[in-house]
């Protein structure tokens, strides 16, 4: 079985740490830059803060830190502040996008877009090596490597070979991606790709040193002492399950542009102790969705409110390999059982919203948000099936099992173990009691764990969330290809595979937008291989000192320009 490791935003209390990510309103005006009357520069450096840190959350230990292998949202978060993308997403005063130079600092491609050349430019490593082209090279070649096992390759697909390198069909030196020399990197694409620049950020383009690499084999991205970093922050300290602390990297070619010198991370999983934190002013930004807290933190004149809106989905995903779960009219009962306007009320307090398919909002097709113009398949479902009860006994008896459903015993696994996650399980155990008559059993762990058994494929029902890497339908449809070890179902459909690959090269908005409808048609009506819950809305809270963060939902600035100012 291929190794699947998963995206960690399943904590419905997810906190908005690593990059602010999410766009909205602002309740108060953020200072973007620091001025004083005069203007001048050194004026300007003169009116921050003397002492420049911040104080954050993650809500969970990062799985790994080597870019090939992890997936999950805080290790990608410490990632994109300590590694150097080609390019990053940045922000202008008005919050708007738009790709900038990064590890590259400029770009060109032939005339069909099919061959790019990038010009990396002269940096140094935090030890001191120079920066090459060669480390972009092997750190894309390693995360398309079947032996990698990378669960984001699927998104290097639109790369010359990159499939067949994925599935060993071909060796990775037959990888369109090549340095012409130390600063001059080629990427070479099977077809015009409407996306690719968007590839360019991510974490399985990032650069890697061969030689780190191999030096700590299975440990590298497990300890601090295992990296080297080229981005606008170095690791230096990581007390697991703790603390990570973030340090200004002096050898960053835009040092000059980085004012932070200490981020501190603590891992805080339990709510109300995020709550306190920030209350207390002990963390400088959290997520606060309880409508008392929410309430209690808006009437405080010293923080600032970001109504975020995330392109993510919350959801449960089903092992298709499962004796009970590979069969489709089982898996569509237990779509049809959820009660998504309910749950969204109780469980997250009305913030979120019910999700009806898989791509979240905020994501486009052409000039057309994909969500106003696609259908709803999960809505339909769930419509035409008023009593999933009888789904679900004609799948049990499809299966030669006994029908009655109280005979029959499920388990979901919920990777946290906090209060929480607590009454979340202990709210599905009532509504699977009682809209199906099943015996439903919630298993909790660490989220380590958690994803350990999924890949092992030791699980029947998971939850966890995913949020799109770019803003295109695709980003969140091609997780779920054959060929992608992003998420666990074990699910097969050779036509959603043609329908995800057709997409991919068509530039045609309004062809895609149909390929997209019918794919998720497939994925969530007609097999149900997961069941999308809500769709994230959150609060964030940060004090007024806090400038420059990202805040947009696909932004990859991090904390490269952050600083305090009145702190």
């Amino acid at each position: 079985m291929r190794n699947k490791k998963f995206l960690a935003l399943s904590m419905a209390i997810l906190l908005i740490l690593l990059a602010v990510a999410g766009c909205g309103k602002k309740d108060d005006a953020v200072v973007d830059k620091p001025t004083d009357t005069a203007g001048g520069e050194n004026d300007e450096v003169a009116a921050i803060d003397s002492e420049q840190y911040l104080n954050l959350i993650l809500s969970a230990e990062p799985s790994t830190l080597d870019a090939s292998k992890g997936s999950d949202s805080y290790s990608n978060g410490i990632l994109n502040n300590v590694l150097e993308p080609l390019t990053r997403l940045e922000e202008d005063e008005n919050q708007a996008n738009f790709l900038a130079p990064a590890g590259a600092e400029n770009w060109e491609h032939n005339e069909d877009g099919t061959v790019w050349t990038f010009k990396i430019r002269d940096s140094v490593w935090s030890d001191g090596v120079k920066v090459r082209a060669q480390d972009y090279e092997y750190g894309i070649k390693r995360s398309v490597a079947k032996e990698t096992a990378a669960p984001y390759a699927y998104l290097l697909t639109p790369i010359k070979n990159a499939e067949k390198v994925n599935s060993g069909e071909l060796s990775v030196e037959e990888l369109g991606v090549k340095s012409l020399d130390d600063n001059t990197l080629e990427i070479t694409l099977e077809s015009p790709t409407p996306y690719f620049l968007s590839l360019t950020y991510q974490r399985v383009m990032l650069p890697q040193r061969e030689d780190i690499v191999e030096q700590y084999g299975d440990k590298y991205g497990s300890e601090l002492d295992t990296l080297v970093y080229n981005g606008p922050f170095t690791l230096t300290s990581w007390v697991h399950n703790s603390e990570l602390i973030l340090t200004k990297n002096e050898n960053y070619w835009g040092k000059d542009e980085v004012k932070l010198q200490n981020i501190n991370l603590k891992i805080i999983q339990d709510e109300n102790a995020v709550y306190n934190s920030l209350s207390n002013g002990s963390v400088d930004l959290a997520t606060a969705n309880k409508p008392e807290w929410k309430e209690k933190f808006m009437k405080d004149e010293n923080l600032t409110h970001l109504e975020v809106v995330n392109p993510n989905t919350f959801f449960m995903f089903f092992n298709t390999q499962d004796k009970v779960f590979k069969n489709a009219n089982i898996r569509k009962a237990f779509s049809a059982a959820i009660n998504r306007e309910e749950l969204a009320n109780v469980i997250f307090h009305g913030v979120h919203a019910p999700a009806y398919g898989w791509v979240p909002p905020n994501i486009n097709i052409g000039d057309d948000e994909y969500r106003t113009v696609a259908e709803s398949p999960v809505k339909k479902l769930a419509d035409q099936n008023p009593d999933p009860k009888a789904l679900l006994i004609k799948g049990l008896e499809e299966l030669g099992m006994d029908p009655d459903p109280s005979k029959l015993t499920v388990k979901i696994s919920l990777g946290a173990t906090d209060q929480w996650f607590r009454t979340f399980g202990e709210y599905l155990q009532q509504m699977y009691i009682k809209n199906l008559g099943v015996n439903f059993e919630v298993e909790q762990m660490e989220w380590p764990v958690f994803n350990s058994n999924v890949e092992e494929g030791d699980f029947q029902i998971g939850y966890m969330a995913w949020g799109a890497e770019f803003n295109d339908p695709i980003a969140m449809l091609s997780l779920l290809k054959s060929d992608s070890a992003a998420i666990g179902t074990g699910w097969v459909n050779p036509r959603y595979d043609e329908l995800i690959e057709l997409s991919a090269k068509e530039m045609d908005p309004v062809k895609r937008l149909e390929y997209f409808k019918e794919a998720e048609k497939i994925l969530l009506y007609d097999e149900a291989a997961l069941a999308p819950v809500v769709y994230q809305r959150l609060n964030v809270f940060q004090y007024k000192y806090v400038n420059n963060l990202g805040v947009t939902p696909f932004g990859t600035q991090g904390y490269k320009y952050g600083f305090t100012q009145g702190r």
